[in-house]
């Protein structure tokens, strides 16, 4: 049974450096480092308590961020274009991370490499860290050779995701804004106004329209039962958490996610663009269709997707092309499947892809322009409709006792 044990020892460059190897014998751990050309100082066996007392517990709420992990991906690329070994590169880049938990994870694949694991299997045991979409990546382009340009296609396609995303945030920063101003108005106007022209109401016996009786309802509801909507609501958002993580539930969710007209009709197309880009990326690796096919699901988080990527490979694997697979789909488009029967057709499927990955980069540009331009004039005339209601639903009766008193 091989053990666990600690070194020391200094590289060629004359530095000191630690580690952790597995072996049987100290003799057999120091043979080891020693076709490393490592000079050993010391070996000494890791026992289960040191262990579990030197243990550094790193509880990761968050994975890491697309920006962080796009400027992982680039100075790694850089560093080992350059001719700087993994391991140093790791290093560069630990230090410079300021996200502490990525940098301990980094730590943690630099020891692992140190131990005997190669990068992509030192990398699989920081999931929150490294993507599988990424580790299976590195251990394509390690097959291959070719590690280099994994690094930098997969720098690129995390940049991208970054992008993407921040457009979309300032383009709803606005709209948020406007509508957390919104609430705090109506929450002002329901338990402070309206109480007041209420009990001026209920003096003149006057006939309240219906718009004014249902806020008049609200304001009584809310102004002396806040803590009780407030845990029904918590008790609501709760129930329905635990109802979308049901199986069914969440795979309605996932196709009504692409279904809706806009933004469903977005969140498609992003989603085309990353499959279209992975599979590309996997196939130009040198990776054959079925084990692209199978990691493929990293692509996307959307579990509708997720599935319909299983049904594919299934019907791949059962003598249908890629083509006819996905033209049996509905989660693929006609132009996605018909580019796809041409690459198939030619053999260019890479190349084929990489342009159905541009075609759906314009539309999803296009689309979060046209949500930017639309969005804005939507949300201000939603909201003043709604506050126009309540001002009319205070200021209809005021205007009708006025007429009665005028007449008198």
């Amino acid at each position: 049974m091989e053990k666990q044990f600690i070194y020391k020892a200094k590289d060629r460059r004359g530095e000191t450096i630690t580690g952790m190897v597995a072996g049987q014998t100290l003799r057999e751990v120091a043979l080891h480092l020693q076709t490393r050309n490592l000079i050993v100082l010391e070996i000494k066996e890791k026992k289960k308590s040191e262990g579990f007392l030197n243990k550094e517990f790193n509880i990761r709420i968050r994975s890491v961020t697309d920006d962080s992990f796009s400027r992982f991906c680039r100075q790694f690329y850089i560093m080992l274009n350059a001719g700087i070994p993994i391991l140093k590169c790791l290093e560069l880049i630990r230090e410079e991370t300021k996200d502490k938990g990525f940098a301990q994870d980094i730590s943690g694949v630099g020891n692992r490499i140190q131990s005997g694991a190669s990068l992509s299997q030192a990398m699989i045991a920081y999931p929150k860290s490294f993507p599988s979409l990424f580790v299976f990546m590195v251990e394509a382009g390690e097959m291959s050779g070719n590690l280099n340009t994994v690094l930098f296609k997969m720098a690129e396609h995390f940049e991208s995701e970054e992008k993407n995303r921040r457009q979309l945030q300032q383009i709803l920063f606005y709209p948020i804004i406007l509508s957390i101003v919104f609430v705090l108005v109506l929450v002002f106007l329901i338990t402070m106004v309206l109480p007041t022209f209420a009990d001026m109401f209920t003096v003149m016996n006057a006939e309240l329209p219906g718009p004014t009786r249902f806020l008049m309802g609200l304001s009584h509801g809310s102004s002396g039962g806040w803590s009780i909507v407030l845990l029904i609501l918590a008790g609501f958002v709760a129930g329905a958490m635990l109802l979308l993580e049901i199986d069914a539930v969440a795979n309605w969710r996932d196709w009504l996610k692409i279904r809706l007209p806009f933004f469903g009709s977005l969140s498609h197309k992003r989603c085309l663009e990353r499959i279209a880009t992975t599979l590309g990326m996997f196939l130009a690796s040198g990776i054959d269709l079925l084990a692209a096919l199978k990691r493929l699901e990293g692509a996307t988080n959307n579990r509708y997707l997720k599935k319909e990527l299983m049904v594919l490979r299934e019907k791949v694997v059962s003598g249908k092309s890629l083509s006819q697979g996905m033209a049996e789909s509905e989660a693929f488009p006609g132009l996605f499947s018909q580019l796809v029967a041409i690459g198939e057709a030619s053999g260019s499927m890479p190349e084929v892809l990489a342009t159905l990955n541009l075609i759906y980069a314009d539309e999803v540009k296009s689309r979060i322009q046209l949500l930017h331009t639309a969005l804005e004039p939507l949300i201000l005339l939603i909201f003043g409709g709604l506050v126009l209601f309540i001002l009319a639903a205070i200021m209809l009766p005021v205007f009708d006792v006025y007429s009665v008193y005028s007449s008198m």
